[in-house]
């Protein structure tokens, strides 16, 4: 099987199978990125806006991060960009980049998830950190990524990332107790916090599946 890398270059050599193949391979995570934060045809738009940066971008792709890192970034900035539009829209001043806790969509995570009443409370609890601060924690526990790939994709000094890290665990700590929630998640340790985090998605998936 070719790498991303090897498709990408294809792609970019003209061969329109090559990126067929690369979008199919990523689309669900692309999607599902977009889809935790926005409606579905939000979702939809930014995930082909996505991968439209990037068949404009590749020939830049040198290898320098991996390519997970730098769909991924494509994909964090598509999400910034909208936010800003969207707190243009509704006259808001919460910040800019990163540090402004993003407006969540008429279909809020927490409707997704109700059933889920443990998960829910983390999705509404996350919902209330900054957004680079939900992807710190998203990349980590749920993507697997590592130290150098997170700070890839937030554009951040590697050295940075477990301090980060620490502060954003803190953080959802708060926000949980906030929402009574602390006793019921328990220590929010990375085995556990992952483990959460994959039960959303889990559900999310089964959604997106039926």
């Amino acid at each position: 099987m070719e790498s991303d890398v090897e498709l990408l270059a294809s792609w970019m050599g003209g061969s329109r199978t090559a990126g067929q193949e690369l979008v199919q391979r990523h689309y669900r995570a692309i999607y599902s990125f977009f889809h935790t934060r926005l409606d579905p045809d939000d979702s939809a738009d930014l995930t082909q806006a996505t991968f439209e940066t990037l068949c404009l971008s590749g020939t830049k792709y040198r290898g320098a991060v991996s390519f997970r890192s730098y769909l991924r970034g494509i994909g964090r900035w598509k999400l910034v960009a909208h936010y800003r539009r969207q707190r243009s829209r509704k006259e808001e001043s919460t910040g800019t980049d990163g540090s402004f806790v993003p407006t969540v969509g008429e279909r809020s995570l927490t409707s997704v998830w109700s059933a889920r009443e443990r998960e829910s409370r983390l999705v509404e609890a996350m919902r209330r950190m900054t957004l680079d601060d939900q992807l710190l924690l998203e990349l980590k526990e749920y993507e697997g990524f590592t130290a150098r790939e997170i700070a890839e994709t937030l554009q951040i000094p590697p050295g940075t990332v477990a301090t980060r890290l620490r502060r954003a665990r803190r953080e959802l700590r708060e926000q949980l107790d906030v929402l009574g929630l602390a006793g019921g998640l328990a220590v929010l340790t990375g085995t556990s916090l992952g483990e959460h985090m994959r039960n959303v998605r889990g559900s999310l998936t089964t959604r997106l599946d039926a």
